[in-house]
């Protein structure tokens, strides 16, 4: 069974045993096990985290857990998303299908899709295929959308069903974690205090411990759990998802003492590119409709401009000291893997689930087009790792990571999954990427190049188009697309290529 991501209803397309041949590179990966035996995979998700750590250039954010994983695998350079918000861009990576129509973009479309279903032959996601391959599968925090992993639909008078987990299929055991407030985990404060766009700022900076605040309790039951695998011969696929740095920008205060506010540089690019229209921006809404802000940072934003140099160092203060925190939790998570000896043989991936803009562009937020919301950190870790802390500049989507993981534990993919494995670039470094990833958000297609970023914003009304030159022009500061009509005409022609349903009615020949 294959679902559909831009359709709440789900077909079959095939049997189990309807399978493709396996990779023939993989008898010969030297990551893909260890003394014969089947390899773990420990799956990290971290809540809209960028490419930015210190593994990826940023010599002022302090992340030397990621940085020591960087040096122990493999970095890529450019993952790119499809999807610029947390519950849609998870759905393409855990089915390995791009998105198939605007609809589709929405926090729920994995729980509507799978809700009440019987378990399929086929697998639903990623993580059901190994769970069919006979792995033990454990998960806990956000690994779909939801913060506790499970699903609620109401019914025709707005009453809420059952809940069950988004995937019910996947797991051989959804951990609960004991949280010691009520409400929001995700967008909670100390305590459990809910946001609130006249009193709560988009930070906060206690002098609390780790376990304060959700993450530090997520660390420990996964280090708990890390444990009970050692005892078990079973090969298992462990997923574990951090919230921040999600917003609010919340971390104790030990990890914002770590920083000196005045020397964390500001965006590159705080102003909105040169002829784009404005249907390619935003006014960060999320950041300033749901958490309080000065009401003159308020204003600026709602006309695409930066903000005060001031207020950007704070907010950039609080998110580097957030990225700071969970990289600590993870450090707890890889020290506890290396304790046991699971690390010998257990792949690790970190994947942060979209990009984030800090005032890049004007903006404060995702939900864009542009580079920096769809680009995100991505690590690979396998047990004999080759040509280790070289990074890649191969493309590579997040769809990609499905037949990547089936190719590292000697798993048949099915059929039907649009992602491609990258094994090469575990390999060789050097290696060729993809020639072009899709993105999607709203009204607008995105093709990333090796050269070009193109966007396409369609609403059956008007069509606009922005082009970067990223050898030119990296931080996406010009549009180029008037001036460039042949590159514009060859990457819409990739476009429609790999479109496959998203905006039917785009017309890609107009002007």
């Amino acid at each position: 069974m294959q679902i559909s991501i831009g359709n709440k209803w789900f077909f079959k397309i095939c049997a189990l045993s309807s399978l493709v041949l396996l990779n023939s590179l993989m008898p010969t990966f030297a990551g893909s096990s260890h003394q014969g035996q089947k390899p773990n995979v420990l799956f990290i998700s971290i809540d809209d985290l960028r490419a930015n750590l210190g593994a990826y250039g940023d010599k002022h954010i302090i992340t030397p857990n990621l940085d020591k994983l960087a040096q122990q695998g493999r970095l890529f350079n450019r993952h790119y998303v499809q999807v610029p918000t947390c519950g849609p861009s998870r759905a393409s990576l855990l089915t390995g299908m791009n998105t198939k129509s605007r609809a589709s973009i929405n926090h729920g479309v994995l729980g509507k899709a799978l809700y009440g279903t019987a378990e399929p032959n086929s697998p639903e996601s990623f993580i059901h295929h190994f769970k069919q391959n006979g792995y033990y599968t454990v998960g806990m925090g956000k690994i779909t959308h939801q913060a506790g992993g499970y699903y609620s639909p109401k019914d025709k008078n707005g009453k809420s069903l059952k809940a069950e987990l988004e995937l019910p299929h996947s797991w051989s055991n959804y951990v609960k974690v004991k949280w010691p407030w009520k409400g929001s985990v995700l967008h909670t404060y100390a305590e459990g205090i809910s946001r609130d766009v006249k009193t709560t700022p988009p930070f906060e900076m206690l002098d609390l411990q780790d376990t304060d605040y959700p993450d530090g309790l997520l660390a420990e039951q996964a280090v708990a759990e890390l444990a009970k695998r050692a005892k078990s011969k079973q090969p298992f696929f462990m997923a574990v998802g951090f919230f921040k740095p999600h917003l609010p920008f919340n971390a104790p205060k030990k990890y914002w003492d770590l920083y000196q506010r005045e020397y964390i540089p500001l965006s590159p690019n705080p102003h909105a590119p040169k002829g784009v229209d404005k249907r390619f921006l935003h006014d960060s809404g999320e950041f300033f409709s749901k958490y309080y802000s000065p009401a003159e940072e308020r204003a600026k934003a709602q006309e695409n401009k930066k903000m005060s140099d001031k207020y950007a160092r704070q907010v950039l203060h609080a998110n580097y000291a957030s990225v700071s925190y969970v990289d600590a939790q993870v450090g707890k998570v890889l020290n506890k893997l290396k304790q046991t000896g699971l690390d010998k043989n257990t792949i690790v991936v970190v994947w942060g689930d979209h990009g984030w803009h800090l005032g890049d562009h004007t903006i404060w937020g995702k939900h864009s087009s542009f580079d920096r919301a769809l680009n995100s950190a991505f690590l690979v870790k396998t047990p004999d790792m080759k040509y280790a802390g070289v990074t890649t500049d191969g493309l590579v989507a997040s769809i990609d990571i499905y037949p990547t993981l089936c190719d590292l534990a000697g798993l048949e993919k099915p059929q039907g999954i649009e992602g491609q494995s990258f094994v090469q670039l575990l390999t060789d470094p050097q290696a060729q990427g993809k020639d072009a990833v899709m993105s999607y958000w709203r009204d607008i297609l995105s093709l990333r190049t090796d050269k070009y970023r193109l966007a396409v914003f369609d609403d059956g009304h008007s069509q606009h188009k922005m082009l970067f030159d990223h050898d030119e022009d990296p931080n996406e500061t010009t549009n180029v697309a008037a001036q460039n009509p042949k590159v514009v005409a060859k990457l819409l022609a990739k476009i429609k290529q790999l479109n496959n349903g998203f905006l039917p009615a785009l017309d890609l020949t107009k002007e």
